[in-house]
């Protein structure tokens, strides 16, 4: 069989496999977080689309509220949507204390999807991804 031929016959298997794709796979957009909408107002600090950013993140939003606290050493209060800081908090400060948020509790360490979720094995909380398969433990 002629090299030449070979190309040709992978050329075509390969065009075939990628049709066969199915499209909410090979069309899937990269995940993204929302921009944090920040508000300081007066001695507080005011995150409005807290909600939209749990969303996004698929996890518990007391998780992540007790976490930008902690980071940020403020104490505040949650409603629905939005979380107040007591303080003037820079926003640059809560996107980077999110961002460290995803890194450490969202994010697949192996592949980088976020589609992770948290399991419990004995008294260890672990980070599976639901993509590949890796595991990882995490501290809550």
């Amino acid at each position: 069989m002629a090299i030449g031929g070979t190309m040709t016959d992978y050329e075509s298997l390969l065009d075939r496999a990628r049709e066969m794709i199915p499209k909410d796979i090979s069309e899937r957009s990269r995940w993204t977080m929302p921009e944090p909408d920040v508000l300081i107002e007066g001695s507080q600090t005011i995150l409005r689309n807290f909600s939209d950013i749990v969303d996004a993140m698929d996890r518990d939003a007391n998780h992540v509220y007790q976490y930008l606290l902690n980071e940020l050493g403020t104490s505040g209060t949650r409603e629905q949507i939005r979380i107040m800081f007591k303080g003037r908090v820079p926003p640059k400060r809560i996107k980077e204390k999110i961002v460290s948020y995803v890194k450490s509790y969202v994010i697949c360490n192996q592949c980088r999807s976020p589609d992770t979720s948290f399991i419990k094995e004995a008294r260890t909380t672990l980070l599976k991804c639901q993509a590949c398969g890796a595991t990882r433990p995490v501290r809550l």
